[in-house]
Protein backbone atom coordinates (compact mmCIF):
# COMPACT_ATOMS: atom_id res chain seq x y z
CA UNK A 1 0.00 0.00 0.00
CA UNK A 2 1.30 2.70 -1.29
CA UNK A 3 -0.55 5.89 -1.34
CA UNK A 4 -4.00 5.97 0.44
CA UNK A 5 -7.17 9.01 0.56
CA UNK A 6 -9.09 9.62 2.94
CA UNK A 7 -12.02 11.45 2.76
CA UNK A 8 -13.42 13.02 6.48
CA UNK A 9 -14.82 16.35 5.71
CA UNK A 10 -16.39 17.36 8.75
CA UNK A 11 -17.01 17.88 11.51
CA UNK A 12 -14.10 19.04 13.75
CA UNK A 13 -15.08 16.27 16.37
CA UNK A 14 -15.69 13.33 13.63
CA UNK A 15 -12.74 14.19 12.00
CA UNK A 16 -10.32 13.90 15.52
CA UNK A 17 -12.51 10.45 16.10
CA UNK A 18 -11.02 9.62 12.62
CA UNK A 19 -7.09 10.19 12.84
CA UNK A 20 -6.27 6.78 14.43
CA UNK A 21 -6.59 5.53 10.93
CA UNK A 22 -3.53 7.46 10.25
CA UNK A 23 -1.22 6.02 13.34
CA UNK A 24 -2.73 2.08 12.32
CA UNK A 25 -2.40 2.69 8.26
CA UNK A 26 1.51 4.27 9.26
CA UNK A 27 2.37 1.54 11.75
CA UNK A 28 1.49 -1.51 9.39
CA UNK A 29 2.89 0.62 6.29
CA UNK A 30 5.38 3.17 7.30
CA UNK A 31 6.35 4.11 3.75
CA UNK A 32 2.38 4.65 2.58
CA UNK A 33 1.87 8.44 1.82
CA UNK A 34 -1.76 9.45 3.49
CA UNK A 35 -3.62 12.79 1.72
CA UNK A 36 -6.72 13.85 3.63
CA UNK A 37 -9.61 15.80 1.87
CA UNK A 38 -11.70 17.77 4.33
CA UNK A 39 -14.02 20.56 4.57
CA UNK A 40 -11.63 24.05 3.96
CA UNK A 41 -13.55 25.26 6.81
CA UNK A 42 -12.32 22.46 9.28
CA UNK A 43 -9.09 21.06 7.64
CA UNK A 44 -7.29 23.81 10.34
CA UNK A 45 -7.62 20.67 13.07
CA UNK A 46 -5.26 18.31 10.23
CA UNK A 47 -2.77 21.01 9.64
CA UNK A 48 0.98 19.96 10.33
CA UNK A 49 -0.01 16.33 11.39
CA UNK A 50 2.99 14.72 10.87
CA UNK A 51 1.59 11.57 9.51
CA UNK A 52 -0.52 13.16 6.89
CA UNK A 53 1.48 14.08 3.72
CA UNK A 54 -1.10 16.09 2.23
CA UNK A 55 -4.71 18.09 3.26
CA UNK A 56 -6.46 18.99 0.66
CA UNK A 57 -9.42 21.80 1.63
CA UNK A 58 -12.69 21.07 -0.30
CA UNK A 59 -15.28 23.88 -0.04
CA UNK A 60 -18.33 21.89 -0.35
CA UNK A 61 -20.44 25.14 0.39
CA UNK A 62 -19.50 26.31 -3.22
CA UNK A 63 -20.00 23.04 -4.61
CA UNK A 64 -23.86 22.47 -3.25
CA UNK A 65 -24.51 26.03 -4.28
CA UNK A 66 -23.40 25.41 -8.00
CA UNK A 67 -26.05 22.72 -8.24
CA UNK A 68 -28.53 24.59 -6.22
CA UNK A 69 -28.71 27.69 -8.79
CA UNK A 70 -29.18 25.15 -11.71
CA UNK A 71 -24.71 25.91 -12.97
CA UNK A 72 -25.17 22.05 -13.88
CA UNK A 73 -22.06 22.96 -16.50
CA UNK A 74 -20.10 24.68 -13.99
CA UNK A 75 -20.61 22.01 -11.26
CA UNK A 76 -19.62 19.38 -14.30
CA UNK A 77 -16.48 21.11 -15.26
CA UNK A 78 -15.65 20.81 -11.58
CA UNK A 79 -16.16 17.77 -10.73
CA UNK A 80 -13.83 16.71 -14.00
CA UNK A 81 -11.10 18.90 -12.53
CA UNK A 82 -11.34 17.04 -9.15
CA UNK A 83 -11.78 13.96 -10.29
CA UNK A 84 -8.48 14.35 -12.65
CA UNK A 85 -6.75 15.65 -9.95
CA UNK A 86 -7.13 12.46 -7.91
CA UNK A 87 -6.53 10.10 -10.55
CA UNK A 88 -2.89 12.06 -11.07
CA UNK A 89 -2.49 10.98 -7.94
CA UNK A 90 -2.30 7.45 -8.40
CA UNK A 91 -4.06 5.97 -5.09
CA UNK A 92 -4.01 2.43 -3.73
CA UNK A 93 -7.23 2.63 -1.77
CA UNK A 94 -9.92 5.51 -1.34
CA UNK A 95 -11.64 5.27 2.43
CA UNK A 96 -14.60 7.81 2.40
CA UNK A 97 -16.20 8.56 5.14
CA UNK A 98 -19.41 10.71 3.46
CA UNK A 99 -20.50 7.90 0.77
CA UNK A 100 -23.79 9.04 1.49
CA UNK A 101 -23.14 12.38 -0.18
CA UNK A 102 -22.91 10.94 -3.91
CA UNK A 103 -21.26 13.65 -4.98
CA UNK A 104 -18.06 12.73 -2.48
CA UNK A 105 -17.90 9.94 -5.33
CA UNK A 106 -15.82 12.27 -7.59
CA UNK A 107 -12.61 11.45 -4.84
CA UNK A 108 -13.04 8.01 -5.56
CA UNK A 109 -10.50 7.64 -7.52
CA UNK A 110 -8.81 4.57 -7.03
CA UNK A 111 -8.77 0.26 -7.47
CA UNK A 112 -10.06 0.18 -4.17
CA UNK A 113 -12.55 2.11 -2.83
CA UNK A 114 -14.28 1.28 0.96
CA UNK A 115 -17.32 3.41 1.72
CA UNK A 116 -18.53 3.64 5.30
CA UNK A 117 -22.06 4.27 5.34
CA UNK A 118 -23.49 5.86 8.60
CA UNK A 119 -26.72 3.52 8.70
CA UNK A 120 -27.41 0.15 9.53
CA UNK A 121 -28.63 -0.50 6.06
CA UNK A 122 -26.84 0.10 2.71
CA UNK A 123 -28.40 2.21 0.13
CA UNK A 124 -28.51 1.47 -3.72
CA UNK A 125 -24.87 3.30 -3.98
CA UNK A 126 -22.98 0.49 -2.50
CA UNK A 127 -22.34 -0.20 -5.63
CA UNK A 128 -19.94 2.70 -5.81
CA UNK A 129 -17.67 1.12 -3.92
CA UNK A 130 -15.60 -2.18 -4.18
CA UNK A 131 -16.54 -2.55 -0.39
CA UNK A 132 -19.75 -0.76 1.63
CA UNK A 133 -19.98 -0.96 5.26
CA UNK A 134 -23.05 -0.56 6.95
CA UNK A 135 -22.63 0.70 10.79
CA UNK A 136 -23.88 -1.21 13.33
CA UNK A 137 -26.09 0.10 15.75
CA UNK A 138 -23.95 1.78 19.13
CA UNK A 139 -21.01 1.06 17.69
CA UNK A 140 -18.38 3.80 18.45
CA UNK A 141 -17.39 6.74 15.47
CA UNK A 142 -14.15 5.62 15.81
CA UNK A 143 -14.82 1.91 15.93
CA UNK A 144 -16.71 2.23 12.90
CA UNK A 145 -14.04 4.45 11.11
CA UNK A 146 -11.45 1.42 11.89
CA UNK A 147 -13.30 -0.93 10.34
CA UNK A 148 -11.79 0.54 7.13
CA UNK A 149 -8.50 -0.73 7.90
CA UNK A 150 -10.50 -4.53 8.29
CA UNK A 151 -11.25 -3.86 4.77
CA UNK A 152 -8.07 -3.63 3.31
CA UNK A 153 -7.10 -6.62 5.22
CA UNK A 154 -5.23 -5.33 8.38
CA UNK A 155 -5.43 -6.97 11.86
CA UNK A 156 -6.16 -5.01 14.95
CA UNK A 157 -6.16 -4.29 17.68
CA UNK A 158 -5.70 -0.87 16.42
CA UNK A 159 -4.39 2.40 18.61
CA UNK A 160 -7.73 4.20 19.24
CA UNK A 161 -6.22 6.95 20.24
CA UNK A 162 -6.71 10.34 18.48
CA UNK A 163 -3.99 12.13 16.89
CA UNK A 164 -3.72 15.57 17.59
CA UNK A 165 -0.84 17.30 16.57
CA UNK A 166 0.34 20.91 18.58
CA UNK A 167 3.01 22.90 16.87
CA UNK A 168 5.51 25.50 18.90
CA UNK A 169 3.77 28.11 17.44
CA UNK A 170 0.54 27.04 18.66
CA UNK A 171 1.53 26.62 21.48
CA UNK A 172 3.14 30.02 22.19
CA UNK A 173 -0.06 31.95 20.89
CA UNK A 174 -1.98 30.04 23.64
CA UNK A 175 0.67 31.49 25.98
CA UNK A 176 0.64 34.84 24.80
CA UNK A 177 -3.35 35.16 24.43
CA UNK A 178 -3.01 34.43 28.21
CA UNK A 179 -0.13 36.79 29.53
CA UNK A 180 -1.69 39.43 27.49
CA UNK A 181 -5.09 39.62 29.27
CA UNK A 182 -5.02 41.78 32.24
CA UNK A 183 -7.16 39.81 34.49
CA UNK A 184 -5.39 36.94 33.65
CA UNK A 185 -3.67 35.47 37.07
CA UNK A 186 -0.09 33.73 36.60
CA UNK A 187 -0.04 31.78 39.97
CA UNK A 188 -3.77 30.17 39.31
CA UNK A 189 -4.72 27.44 37.19
CA UNK A 190 -6.96 27.56 34.53
CA UNK A 191 -10.40 26.00 33.81
CA UNK A 192 -11.82 26.42 30.67
CA UNK A 193 -15.93 26.87 29.93
CA UNK A 194 -16.76 26.21 26.25
CA UNK A 195 -20.32 27.49 25.82
CA UNK A 196 -21.14 26.92 21.66
CA UNK A 197 -21.84 24.09 20.32
CA UNK A 198 -23.09 22.84 16.37
CA UNK A 199 -26.64 23.07 17.78
CA UNK A 200 -28.43 25.18 20.11
CA UNK A 201 -30.45 22.01 21.20
CA UNK A 202 -26.78 21.15 22.81
CA UNK A 203 -26.15 23.90 24.53
CA UNK A 204 -26.45 24.07 28.38
CA UNK A 205 -28.01 27.92 29.08
CA UNK A 206 -25.62 30.63 29.24
CA UNK A 207 -27.05 31.69 33.03
CA UNK A 208 -26.05 28.22 34.15
CA UNK A 209 -22.00 29.17 32.55
CA UNK A 210 -22.46 31.92 34.03
CA UNK A 211 -23.16 30.74 37.26
CA UNK A 212 -20.55 28.33 37.33
CA UNK A 213 -18.30 30.14 36.48
CA UNK A 214 -18.70 32.20 39.74
CA UNK A 215 -18.34 29.22 41.69
CA UNK A 216 -14.60 29.10 41.09
CA UNK A 217 -12.86 31.89 42.14
CA UNK A 218 -9.64 30.42 42.86
CA UNK A 219 -8.93 29.94 38.83
CA UNK A 220 -8.56 31.54 35.84
CA UNK A 221 -11.74 31.27 33.64
CA UNK A 222 -11.42 31.16 29.93
CA UNK A 223 -14.61 31.47 27.58
CA UNK A 224 -13.79 29.52 24.34
CA UNK A 225 -15.67 29.38 20.95
CA UNK A 226 -15.18 30.24 17.23
CA UNK A 227 -15.72 33.52 15.84
CA UNK A 228 -19.48 33.12 15.64
CA UNK A 229 -19.83 32.13 19.30
CA UNK A 230 -18.31 35.66 20.47
CA UNK A 231 -21.91 37.12 21.39
CA UNK A 232 -22.80 34.07 23.55
CA UNK A 233 -19.04 33.94 25.34
CA UNK A 234 -19.87 37.69 26.04
CA UNK A 235 -23.23 36.64 27.68
CA UNK A 236 -21.82 34.46 29.81
CA UNK A 237 -18.80 36.97 31.12
CA UNK A 238 -22.34 39.69 31.39
CA UNK A 239 -24.07 37.03 33.78
CA UNK A 240 -21.52 36.67 36.70
CA UNK A 241 -22.30 38.63 39.27
CA UNK A 242 -18.56 39.89 40.38
CA UNK A 243 -17.13 42.54 37.85
CA UNK A 244 -13.58 41.97 38.87
CA UNK A 245 -13.80 38.64 37.92
CA UNK A 246 -14.49 38.66 34.69
CA UNK A 247 -13.64 35.43 32.69
CA UNK A 248 -10.98 35.80 30.09
CA UNK A 249 -12.91 35.61 26.29
CA UNK A 250 -10.74 33.85 23.93
CA UNK A 251 -13.82 32.88 21.62
CA UNK A 252 -13.25 33.95 18.07
CA UNK A 253 -9.79 35.15 19.06
CA UNK A 254 -7.63 32.33 18.45
CA UNK A 255 -7.40 29.38 15.63
CA UNK A 256 -8.72 26.23 16.55
CA UNK A 257 -5.17 24.74 17.18
CA UNK A 258 -4.18 27.43 19.25
CA UNK A 259 -7.47 27.30 21.69
CA UNK A 260 -6.54 23.20 21.94
CA UNK A 261 -3.47 24.37 22.97
CA UNK A 262 -5.02 26.35 25.64
CA UNK A 263 -6.93 23.17 26.34
CA UNK A 264 -3.49 21.44 26.67
CA UNK A 265 -2.28 23.82 29.70
CA UNK A 266 -5.71 24.18 31.04
CA UNK A 267 -6.91 21.94 34.62
CA UNK A 268 -10.15 21.24 33.22
CA UNK A 269 -12.51 21.68 30.91
CA UNK A 270 -16.79 22.00 30.82
CA UNK A 271 -18.43 21.61 27.19
CA UNK A 272 -21.15 20.39 26.05
CA UNK A 273 -21.42 17.36 22.78
CA UNK A 274 -18.87 19.35 20.34
CA UNK A 275 -15.56 19.23 19.07
CA UNK A 276 -13.63 20.80 22.04
CA UNK A 277 -14.36 17.85 24.35
CA UNK A 278 -12.82 15.61 22.03
CA UNK A 279 -9.68 17.67 21.71
CA UNK A 280 -9.35 17.42 25.45
CA UNK A 281 -10.22 14.04 25.23
CA UNK A 282 -7.03 13.64 22.99
CA UNK A 283 -4.84 15.89 24.81
CA UNK A 284 -5.94 14.27 28.17
CA UNK A 285 -7.17 17.07 29.92
CA UNK A 286 -10.14 16.63 32.68
CA UNK A 287 -13.23 17.05 31.09
CA UNK A 288 -16.88 17.48 32.05
CA UNK A 289 -19.66 16.83 29.37
CA UNK A 290 -23.19 18.09 29.28
CA UNK A 291 -25.45 16.06 27.64
CA UNK A 292 -28.79 16.58 26.42
CA UNK A 293 -30.42 16.20 23.55
CA UNK A 294 -27.44 13.84 22.79
CA UNK A 295 -25.95 11.46 25.05
CA UNK A 296 -22.95 9.41 25.66
CA UNK A 297 -22.59 6.90 23.13
CA UNK A 298 -21.25 6.93 19.58
CA UNK A 299 -19.26 9.76 20.15
CA UNK A 300 -18.21 9.61 23.67
CA UNK A 301 -14.51 10.75 24.48
CA UNK A 302 -12.67 7.55 25.05
CA UNK A 303 -9.28 8.36 26.86
CA UNK A 304 -8.22 11.14 29.08
CA UNK A 305 -9.90 11.71 32.49
CA UNK A 306 -13.57 12.43 32.42
CA UNK A 307 -17.70 12.60 33.76
CA UNK A 308 -20.23 13.05 31.35
CA UNK A 309 -23.36 14.47 32.72
CA UNK A 310 -27.35 13.00 31.30
CA UNK A 311 -30.19 13.47 32.82
CA UNK A 312 -31.81 10.44 31.62
CA UNK A 313 -35.10 11.79 33.69
CA UNK A 314 -36.20 14.01 30.90
CA UNK A 315 -38.36 12.04 28.59
CA UNK A 316 -38.06 13.53 25.54
CA UNK A 317 -34.35 13.09 26.04
CA UNK A 318 -32.14 12.20 23.97
CA UNK A 319 -33.81 13.73 20.62
CA UNK A 320 -30.95 14.43 18.30
CA UNK A 321 -33.00 17.45 17.02
CA UNK A 322 -30.75 21.00 16.10
CA UNK A 323 -33.64 23.11 17.69
CA UNK A 324 -35.73 21.97 20.93
CA UNK A 325 -38.91 20.86 20.11
CA UNK A 326 -40.21 22.67 23.53
CA UNK A 327 -41.24 26.21 24.08
CA UNK A 328 -41.86 28.34 27.05
CA UNK A 329 -40.62 26.77 30.58
CA UNK A 330 -39.82 23.82 29.02
CA UNK A 331 -37.30 24.55 26.15
CA UNK A 332 -33.92 23.01 26.58
CA UNK A 333 -35.36 21.01 29.31
CA UNK A 334 -32.74 18.23 29.21
CA UNK A 335 -30.00 20.76 29.07
CA UNK A 336 -31.43 22.63 32.34
CA UNK A 337 -31.90 19.95 33.79
CA UNK A 338 -27.90 19.83 34.87
CA UNK A 339 -27.60 22.25 37.29
CA UNK A 340 -24.31 24.66 37.77
CA UNK A 341 -23.98 22.62 41.41
CA UNK A 342 -24.16 19.35 40.00
CA UNK A 343 -21.10 20.90 37.58
CA UNK A 344 -19.63 22.00 39.91
CA UNK A 345 -19.22 18.97 42.44
CA UNK A 346 -18.44 17.03 39.20
CA UNK A 347 -15.78 19.02 37.99
CA UNK A 348 -14.10 19.39 41.67
CA UNK A 349 -14.26 15.48 42.12
CA UNK A 350 -12.72 15.11 38.89
CA UNK A 351 -9.81 17.11 39.57
CA UNK A 352 -9.27 15.99 42.82
CA UNK A 353 -8.88 12.39 42.02
CA UNK A 354 -6.82 13.55 38.82
CA UNK A 355 -4.34 15.27 41.32
CA UNK A 356 -4.33 12.33 43.69
CA UNK A 357 -3.36 10.09 40.66
CA UNK A 358 -0.78 12.26 39.30
CA UNK A 359 0.59 13.12 43.04
CA UNK A 360 3.61 10.63 43.86
CA UNK A 361 3.19 8.37 46.94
Amino acid sequence: MKRVLIIKLWALGDILMATPLLTALKSQYPECEITWVAESSHADILLGHPLINELIRFDSGKWRRLLRKGLLWSWWKEARHHNSEMRQRDFDAVVNCHPEKWWTRIFCAAPVRIGLFPSERLPLMQRLYTMSLAKPPRLHNTDNYLRALEALGLTGPFDRHMALHLSPEEREAARDFLLGEPGYRPSLPMIILHPGTSQPSKCWPVESFAALAGMLPEYNIVLTGSWREQNLAQAVSAGMPEEDRRPLIAAGRLSIKAAAALVELAAGVVTGDTAILHIASALGTPLVGLYGSSRPGDNAPLFGPHTLLFDAGVACAPCYREHCPLSGNDILKCQKAITPRQVFAALTSLLKETHERSSPD
